[in-house]
């Protein structure tokens, strides 16, 4: 495990590359045992084994391409209200302000899937899992950065930041800056608005099975065909079925495209 040479705005925190890992998650518990403080994360080149949101699923990426880390945050941020999507706030923000300073542009800009997800177009960039303990939090996020092909069976809905800007990224800058933002949007009052205002398919009928808050892997009965309108003040989505005036606030679910007769496609 050897130091990443950039800068960590968190108070005395270190950032640490390792070669390979089973999980940058677990690699970040160790940290915070030893006594590293919040801010602290811990990156790979390749991991044999990142998680996703539900059991089933596995983040799949080129070593050496793209951005798998793990970042230690205390308890008072683990309480926060909606800290995946202030998560997904300062990551967008960071893509696109790092496009900028490249004087490239997205074909579409890049949005927050709700509940942890980044996309372009509609297309998956990015994903945050948060898991939190006695000693705070830890939030893992799968950038694609520089790769450029996937497994066959994800080619439609994945993509990278070198694909969608046609051009490579320099993985530590664009952490560098990731890590800036993302102390601003812990602290940042309006940050529901700021998610509302880049959140994926807002205003837009969808599809969204319902969870169990707390239990992401539980999903239960059929799926809500409504309109998206946003994200309350805990996070929660924000759902006006088909035929109702009534919005109604879910804790946790699966949100998806759905086609002109309702059958989900992605």
């Amino acid at each position: 495990m050897e130091p990443i040479g950039i800068k960590n705005p968190f108070p005395g925190a270190s950032a640490f590359l390792i070669e390979r890992t089973e999980s940058t998650q677990e690699e970040a518990k160790r940290l915070a045992a030893k006594g590293y403080p919040p801010g602290s994360l811990v990156a790979a080149d390749a991991q044999s084994a990142g998680r996703g949101r539900f059991p089933e699923r596995h983040w799949e990426s080129e070593a050496g391409k793209n951005l798998l880390f793990t970042i230690y945050l205390d308890a008072a941020t683990a309480a926060l209200s909606g800290l995946p999507l202030r998560i997904g706030l300062a990551l967008c923000a960071a893509v696109s302000d790092y496009a900028s300073l490249l004087g490239a542009r997205f074909p579409s800009p890049p949005r927050i899937k709700w509940p942890n997800d980044l996309l372009v177009g509609d297309r998956k960039a990015a994903g945050i899992l948060c898991e939190a303990g006695p000693a705070g939090v830890f939030a893992g996020i799968g950038l694609n950065c520089n790769q450029r092909s996937f497994p066959r069976e994800l080619s439609a809905t994945v993509t990278s930041l070198a694909n969608e800007l046609g051009r490579e990224v320099r993985r530590w800058a664009l952490l560098e800056l990731f890590l800036e933002l993302l102390q601003s949007a812990l602290a940042d009052p309006l940050w529901r608005e700021e998610v509302d205002k880049r959140l994926w398919r807002r205003g837009e009928e969808l599809s969204f099975l319902p969870g169990t808050a707390g239990r992401e892997k539980c999903l239960e009965g059929d799926a809500i065909i409504g309109i998206l309108e946003g994200i309350d003040e805990s996070g929660s989505i924000l759902i006006r079925q088909k035929n109702e005036e009534k919005v109604r606030s879910y804790p946790a679910g699966e949100l998806t495209l759905i086609s002109p007769l309702y059958k989900v496609v992605i």
